[in-house]
């Protein structure tokens, strides 16, 4: 599908004798909208969880 690059990009950069950091720069910085925005709503709450204060053990406990 459509949201394999951040993945491909990261094989091909790690088979190119790149270091880790590199690689897993190469895979992230690929994420776009064609991702689904599961970055972006995660993102939204992990800090709407941060703001209200909720241990994190209880956040994943309540995502599960």
């Amino acid at each position: 599908g459509p949201a394999v690059s951040g993945a491909h990009n990261t094989i091909v950069c790690a088979r190119a004798g790149k270091d880790l950091v590199s690689c897993l720069a190469s895979g992230l910085l690929t994420i776009g909208d064609r991702f689904g925005g599961a970055l972006d709503n995660a993102a939204k709450q992990f800090s709407e969880a941060f703001d209200a204060g909720l241990h994190p053990s209880d956040f994943v406990n309540n995502m599960r």
